[in-house]
């Protein structure tokens, strides 16, 4: 048990024999003797036990006040709380009051500034570089997605496709259209580069994680932007396909003033082929147009598709398998002219809410009429074409 006393009733301790400082206090609302003086002295054991501490070297209890550890002579610091936040607001609030001379015209500004209050300079490139460069991150991002989402729409819904997909090459032009050094001034004639390193500057290639729908933890990750795909896709379209219709094209005088346009479903699905005929010449006639088909087929004939669309300018008239028209190069190929002739106007099937193209009773040569008429003989201009067969 602590030494203590019993003074009028009151518990008292003895700050002589315990250390404590100042004068000894009452614990108050312990009176009497028995229980109540016994539950009184172990509240005030607790009391003082919590104004002791340990020793962080020795485990030695030592007092709040002590400046030294009393058993291993470990000297005890006290640090008063301090906040960081407080640390910071010193600092922004030091760093703002400090000036600086503009190097552009030498007037006063704050150290941190990003463009002079006075000339309008920019005397921070490395902030102007680095807000440009997250300008063009958030709209190459925005690009893509719409991109993306508009070849979804297309299988959907294509004119919302279209606009989608037109959407996010605007953005992408709009990518590398915004500079990303300052720009030179009267004050600040910058150093003119090259064209091919602005080129490289403005072209320059970054990843964007696109995040997949119901997949948290899948994204799609593309290099660069939009445009650059296009331009690969217009390329492919261009090279194996739309160079082929125009060899068939220049090779022959008969088909001079015809006009074909050949590239992919949408120019981005591979599978499907488009041979859309877009002008015909006065001098035509429905066996040049017919020709000039089965010489694109030929050239073609080495290829798998799966299927062919023969539209006139941009509506989709005719559709047939890639198979048959595979089938239809190697017969032309081997000059079977029967089948090339005759055979193939039955193979095609009707698009749209038109009855079907050739029926089986009429004969081969109504059956070709027929087929061309439906191709291209609901036009004006290509209507005297059509029936001049």
């Amino acid at each position: 048990m602590l030494p203590s006393e019993i003074q009028n009733g009151v518990l008292r301790l003895n700050s002589a024999n315990h250390g404590c400082i100042g004068e000894p206090e009452p614990v108050a609302g312990y009176s009497g003797t028995g229980s109540n003086v016994r539950t009184g002295m172990m509240a005030a054991r607790l009391q003082l036990l919590m104004a002791m501490m340990r020793c962080p070297e020795c485990n030695t209890p030592f007092e709040a006040s002590a400046a030294a550890c009393s058993h291993c002579g470990l000297l005890l610091l006290k640090l008063a709380p301090h906040r960081r936040a407080e640390d910071f607001a010193t600092k922004k609030r030091r760093v703002a009051d400090q000036l600086a001379p503009c190097k552009f015209c030498g007037s006063e500004i704050p150290l941190n500034a990003i463009r002079c209050r006075q000339c309008s300079e920019i005397v921070n490139d490395d902030f102007y570089r680095e807000r440009a460069q997250r300008t063009r991150s958030r709209i190459n991002h925005a690009s893509w997605v719409a991109y993306i989402f508009g070849l979804l729409a297309l299988l959907v819904f294509r004119p919302v496709g279209l606009v989608s997909i037109g959407a996010g090459l605007l953005l992408s032009i709009l990518y590398y259209a915004l500079p990303v050094e300052p720009p030179p001034s009267k004050r600040n004639p910058r150093k003119r580069l090259s064209l091919w390193k602005r080129i490289r500057q403005q072209t320059k290639l970054e990843r964007v994680a696109v995040q997949i729908p119901h997949f948290p933890k899948r994204k799609l990750i593309f290099v660069g932007t939009p445009l650059i795909a296009a331009v690969i896709g217009y390329s492919a379209n261009a090279l194996l396909l739309q160079q082929p219709a125009d060899d068939v094209l220049r090779e022959n005088a008969a088909f001079k003033g015809m006009d074909v346009s050949a590239h992919y479903e949408y120019y981005m699905v591979p599978g499907v082929v488009v041979y859309d005929l877009r002008t015909i010449g006065v001098r035509q006639t429905p066996i040049d147009v017919h020709t000039a088909f089965l010489e694109f087929a030929k050239k073609l004939r080495d290829k798998r598709y799966k299927r062919v669309e023969l539209s006139y300018r941009g509506t989709t008239k005719f559709s047939i398998d890639g198979a048959s028209f595979h089938k239809i190069g190697d017969e032309y190929a081997k000059q079977n002219f029967n089948y090339a002739l005759y055979t193939v106007p039955r193979l095609f099937h009707r698009e749209g809410p038109s009855p079907a193209a050739v029926t089986q009773a009429t004969s081969d040569r109504d059956a070709l009429l027929q087929f061309h008429r439906q191709w291209y003989g609901d036009d004006q201009l290509t209507r005297t074409v059509a029936n001049g067969m």
